[in-house]
């Protein structure tokens, strides 16, 4: 009887430890930036490009994200990773910068391995919300807040989280 008493001492403790680490409080995440929309910009004759972009940033503090721009009037489609986020002081608008890694098209001089940058403007949600921004596209990678027009998307949404 004492060594079922033992044995069954032993199990609950064992219980118990692999219930307190198998369960770590997951850290809360961090800020992050997404968002998907049509975009018409003056020199595209009327012709929209499609974006889409997702950013996060992990408990280290590293940023992680992809993007994706369809421009038909170039006819270019655009992949990349992001690698660096800045949400500025309005906690509003962010500052995404990567590296294009797939390019379908020769509408517009980009290659693979270019270094990319663009700025997005999240103004809310809601019918009496002014619309989101987004930059478009430039290839440089400094991750700072550079004076880019940011015209209004046609379509979509926008969400920056600081």
């Amino acid at each position: 009887m004492k060594k079922i008493t033992v044995f069954l001492s032993a199990a609950t403790l064992l219980a118990l430890v692999f219930a307190v680490t198998a369960f770590k409080a997951v850290p809360p995440p961090g800020p992050s930036a997404n968002g998907q929309g049509t975009l018409n910009l003056p020199y595209m004759n009327g012709i929209a490009q499609h974006f889409s972009f997702h950013a996060n940033t992990d408990a280290n503090g590293n940023v992680s994200g992809s993007f994706e721009s369809k421009s038909p009037g170039q006819d270019i489609r655009v992949h990349g990773t992001i690698t660096c986020m800045q949400i500025l002081a309005d906690g509003k608008t962010a500052v995404l910068t990567g590296t294009v890694t797939k390019v379908v098209g020769e509408g517009f001089p980009i290659a693979e391995g270019n270094p990319i940058y663009f700025k997005v403007q999240d103004n809310g949600e809601g019918a009496n919300a002014a619309d989101d921004r987004f930059s478009d596209y430039f290839v440089f990678g400094v991750c700072q807040n550079f004076a880019v027009a940011l015209p209004p998307i046609v379509s979509g949404n926008i969400q920056v989280k600081p």
